[in-house]
């Protein structure tokens, strides 16, 4: 029997802003491939062992789902529930109060 993987709708992200004062984490990607998605939404934040954001998992039991990656799956250590406000069918995620509290304040090592 042969084995296809799922494959996720994944996007890249092109620019990663974190903002601790206002508990704030914008994150860009070049596409918006969900137009359907905008508002709050659930999500599940992709951290890495340093509490890095490493991806971002919008509506993921959902046929809109969209993943928008920052660095490999192969660093996500943990994943915490969040909601995340999406604009531009998916194109800007902003992360905010508790959620971004959750992630490692400064530049990301994954989006120069």
């Amino acid at each position: 029997m042969l084995y296809l993987p799922l494959m996720l709708p994944e996007h890249r992200a092109t620019s990663y802003a974190h903002d601790p004062a206002l508990t704030k984490v914008l994150v860009v990607s070049d596409q918006g491939p969900r137009p359907s998605l905008s508002g709050d939404v659930p999500a599940k934040l992709l951290l890495d062992a340093a509490n890095h954001l490493v991806g971002v998992d919008l509506v993921p039991s959902t046929p809109e789902r969209l993943v928008v990656m920052l660095g490999p799956h192969e660093s996500v250590a943990r994943v915490v529930d969040a909601t995340v406000h999406v604009e531009g069918a998916g194109r800007t995620l902003t992360i905010t109060g508790h959620a971004a509290k959750e992630i490692a304040a400064g530049a990301s090592p994954y989006v120069s």
